[in-house]
């Protein structure tokens, strides 16, 4: 089913004439960009892209089955949007209330001469098309061959924000747009920060690492995490204080990956993994949700949380990220992007997950 007879399929079941969609996220897959500019409005019979002229060529030469309307000082978004409304006869369409101000609801309720209703589209992208799983193995791939690139090159002496510059520029070459988020370098003890951004501290040797990174790739994001054992001490990793800890969250996320099948909530997925990390005493050391659905923002729904009661569906694309912090000492996370197939689950990254050291080829 294509992107336009799924959302007009949505708008006959919500009773509504169309949708006027403004959010970056949701337009992109009629736009063919990552924009925060322009609209579009998706009605029964018409489907329309309103830019201004500094988008209007591309978006034109990337997209077939939409109007195409100029705005500027001599066409209005309001002017041209109440045109459609007189064309097509619209009298009730939904807007995007949570990506949408206040101060501008209470414009657009003014000046339209159709009825405004708050709706969220956000979970028509749960289910991701064929293309849009290509995209998003592309950018897993990226960030698949980064980790490994990135685990050779660190070394004993290096600031984690000159990891970070590395990192991202590796995955530039390697095809990226940009990164899917500020990059997380978090070593020694500031590997007890789940979200540690690089900073100016000096890796040294003997400290366990954590890199949590993504590329962004045609729009469509990867989110990837490993704890990496930095090497120069001559230390095995089987030797570190905090080895039992990273076997223990490699488990919980493997009985997380396990337990991923069509029909499943996602609560369960995230009692997998918890059971697991609590059982080893460690339960106040996991605050976070196991994972989230990712696509082209990279924090999307369903979450695999202990509250979220969304059963599993092929085409589904979340991540599996469980972790361990020890304020003071250091933490472990590891982290896979995950598709939900027919019949289970699908690990979208390739590289080894045993503690491995910096610096190896």
């Amino acid at each position: 089913m294509d992107l336009l007879t799924r959302l007009r399929d949505w708008l006959a079941a919500e009773k509504l004439d169309g949708v006027l969609i403004s959010s970056r996220q949701n337009k992109q897959p009629h736009l063919g960009i990552s924009t925060g500019s322009g609209y579009v409005l998706v009605t029964r019979t018409g489907a329309h892209i309103l830019v201004d002229f500094r988008y209007y060529n591309d978006i034109a030469s990337r997209t077939a089955g939409y109007q195409m309307h100029l705005i500027d000082a001599a066409n209005p978004f309001s002017a041209v949007i109440n045109r459609l409304i007189a064309d097509e006869h619209l009298t009730l369409i939904g807007f995007e209330g949570d990506h949408v101000s206040w101060h501008t609801g209470c414009q657009w309720r003014d000046a339209l001469n159709a009825t405004l209703c708050s709706i969220s589209l956000d979970d028509l992208r749960q289910i991701k098309s064929a293309e849009e799983i290509t995209h998003i193995r592309a950018a897993c791939r990226i960030a698949d061959s980064a980790a490994q690139h990135i685990r050779r090159f660190i070394q004993p002496g290096m600031r984690e924000r000159d990891v970070a510059a590395e990192l991202e520029w590796f995955m530039k070459q390697q095809g990226a747009d940009k990164p899917s988020f500020d990059t997380i370098v978090a070593s020694g003890a500031r590997g007890a920060l789940p979200h540690g951004k690089a900073s100016d501290k000096v890796i040294m040797a003997g400290e366990l690492v954590t890199l949590d990174f993504g590329a962004q790739h045609q729009g469509y994001c990867s989110d990837m995490t490993r704890t990496f054992l930095v090497a120069g001490l001559n230390q095995s990793p089987e030797d570190h204080p905090l080895y039992a800890i990273y076997q223990t969250v490699l488990e919980a996320q493997l009985a997380a990956i396990h337990a991923i099948r069509p029909g499943v909530p996602c609560h369960q997925v995230d009692s997998a993994a918890r059971s697991v990390i609590e059982r080893a005493g460690y339960g106040p050391q996991f605050g976070h949700n196991t994972g989230h659905a990712i696509g082209i923002d990279v924090h999307e729904n369903p979450r695999f949380s202990l509250t979220d009661t969304t059963r599993l569906r092929p085409g589904m694309l979340l991540t599996v990220e469980p972790g361990i912090y020890i304020e003071g000492l250091g933490g472990v996370r590891i982290e896979d992007v995950v598709l939900v197939t027919e019949t289970g689950a699908e690990v979208l990254y390739t590289m080894n997950k045993a503690l491995m050291l910096t610096g190896e080829h």
